[in-house]
């Protein structure tokens, strides 16, 4: 059963210190390096800089819907007719869970879904660290450049 995450949905639930893309991208691949279906999370607007707009990391999917609505794209990969059954979106935005219903979708609250997840996309951080934030940044920013050639 392939899973899609509206990616600002889960971002908004974070603490305020945690949101952003970055640390949205970095729990889900914690919580779901051990998980046998996909996952795909989908976040509004455009990429960073130096960032695909879809973006494959083992059964893990990062897209940005660009100039389309995330919630748009996120119907749009649900498939019509019964294989739609077999797809989860995890939502707490009551007007995409209806879409995602009516398409055939099963659809899980943002509670529901973290709930199933091991710790590190229901609370705390993916990481802990003795370093600032800003140190974590700066190493993160290190080694997410991609390089030119």
């Amino acid at each position: 059963m392939p899973i899609v995450v509206d990616g600002n949905n889960l971002l908004h639930n974070l603490p305020p210190g945690e949101r952003s893309r970055t640390a949205v991208r970095r729990r889900v691949l914690e919580a779901t390096r051990h998980e046998t279906r996909s996952i795909t999370v989908v976040f509004d607007g455009p990429p960073p800089g130096g960032t695909p707009e879809r973006e494959s990391l083992g059964r893990t999917t990062v897209v940005y819907a660009g100039s389309r609505t995330a919630d748009d794209v996120i119907i749009g990969l649900i498939p019509a007719g019964a294989a739609a059954k077999q797809w989860s979106v995890v939502t707490d935005d009551r007007r995409l869970a209806e879409r995602a219903r009516t398409r055939g979708a099963a659809v899980r609250n943002l509670a529901q879904w973290r709930g199933r997840q091991p710790k590190a996309i229901r609370s705390r951080p993916a990481l802990e660290s003795k370093l600032s934030s800003r140190e974590v940044a700066e190493w993160e920013d290190y080694f997410s450049e991609r390089d030119p050639d």
